[in-house]
């Protein structure tokens, strides 16, 4: 995610993509794009997982299976598949954002430290959060961006009620919409040098009245 940005910098093929459609369509197309790879390779390894566990132990597997989420296993398999999405597309439309600012290979090198330190401390906090439900620490696991996802996946394991998950799905989308936004506007002016104040929204209304 981060290195695809930087060599579309290197071979110009970004700043024709920019001059076609607004920049935010096409950090979101390359955000979606990827998450279809990702979805390719989940699917091959849950495969691989699940004929690794036909070879377990008859009491480990039955251990396993008498595992229950709160909110139910179909409900929860459901929320487990929206919480993958958001979890990707949050934590991908940051690091697209900031691979957006890298031009050279050994800028990309530069920031893997501080992104795997990133990914690895929300997953320590949702982690956290799973072993002290209704804690403090899980509300702000809940609540906070990044660790949202991960921590409410914990939280359908562990209490029932589906409002709160309605309520972070949609909370999740929106800081996906905001960090695309600002990765866009930030790559516009900093890189493109051709930034402007107003939201591409505001911009494209007054390009259909010049026209009109």
């Amino acid at each position: 995610m981060v290195g695809t940005m930087a060599e579309e910098r290197n071979n110009k093929v970004i700043e024709v993509l920019a001059a076609a459609v607004p920049l935010e369509a096409v950090f979101l197309g390359k955000l979606l794009g990827m998450f279809g790879v990702a979805v390719l390779f989940v699917g091959f390894w849950g495969t691989v997982a699940g004929n690794v566990g036909a070879l377990l132990p008859p009491a480990m597997a039955a251990g396993l299976g008498g595992l229950s989420p709160a909110v139910g296993a179909p409900m929860f398999a459901l929320l487990f598949a929206g919480y993958f999405t958001m979890a990707y597309l949050l934590l991908g439309s940051v690091f697209l954002g900031i691979g957006a600012q890298a031009s050279t290979p050994r800028e990309i090198q530069m920031l893997s430290l501080p992104i795997t330190i990133l990914q690895m401390a929300m997953f320590g906090l949702a982690s956290a959060a799973a072993a002290r439900p209704g804690s403090w620490v899980a509300t702000v696991a809940e609540i906070f961006p990044l660790s949202s996802p991960f921590a409410m996946a914990g939280h359908a394991a562990s209490l029932p009620g589906l409002w709160p998950h309605a309520a972070a799905l949609a909370w999740q989308a929106l800081w996906v919409a905001i960090f695309i936004i600002i990765g866009a506007r930030l790559f516009r002016r900093g890189v493109l040098q051709s930034g402007s104040a107003q939201p591409f929204w505001r911009r494209r209304k007054a390009v259909d009245m010049g026209v009109s």
